[in-house]
């Protein structure tokens, strides 16, 4: 049996809620953030960014992997790291520590490709099933982890050694993340 025949067509699951999750609480995300209580925003942002570690987990544990499931769980992620990247890197607030304009345009541009990528490629051939990649769950941690940490810093005033380090290494996977999900698609590589 294929990967293709093992994938449910069930959409109430356990995964594919935590992915709805993580969308609802964007906007409660972003009113935080902008009210200016950063300690609440962070809190929903962990909380957010967990419900992306449970869901995977819950799909192999519950064995409830589902069409809807394989594209919830990434748009979610791009939904949740691209309004965060693009807030962190806006100077609408003050803050001791910003994200790189040049990070956040490579994240969203990203985004941007493999989202527009996934619906041509979709509308040509509808049974299609996107899977992730290993380099696509490190590049959505190392977003996840970065976006933490310098809301961390913002709130709690104490700069972090490294960061710029964690900038170039979150952007370095994200680039050859993207990269490698067009060329899978274009040359059909594993």
């Amino acid at each position: 049996m294929s990967k293709e025949d093992k994938i449910s067509l069930r959409t109430i699951t356990i995964p594919n809620l935590l992915s709805l999750l993580r969308i609802v609480l964007i906007p409660i995300f972003i009113y935080f953030y902008l009210d200016q209580r950063k300690e609440l925003a962070l809190g929903i942002l962990f909380l957010a960014s967990i419900t992306d570690f449970l869901d995977g987990i819950a799909a192999r544990a519950f064995n409830q992997r589902s069409r809807l499931g394989y594209i919830l769980d990434p748009l979610a992620d791009k939904l949740l790291m691209d309004s965060t990247y693009i807030l962190f890197t806006l100077r609408a607030l003050p803050l001791t520590v910003y994200i790189p304009k040049w990070l956040t345009i490579t994240i969203v541009s990203r985004d941007v490709v493999l989202i527009l990528g996934a619906a041509i490629l979709t509308l040509f051939n509808p049974d299609r099933v996107p899977t992730p990649h290993w380099l696509g769950k490190i590049t959505t941690s190392l977003q996840m982890l970065t976006a933490i940490l310098v809301l961390f810093v913002n709130v709690s005033g104490n700069m972090m050694p490294g960061l710029s380090v964690l900038f170039w290494l979150t952007g370095f996977f994200t680039v050859v993340s993207g990269f490698y999900y067009v060329l899978r698609e274009i040359g059909n590589i594993e």
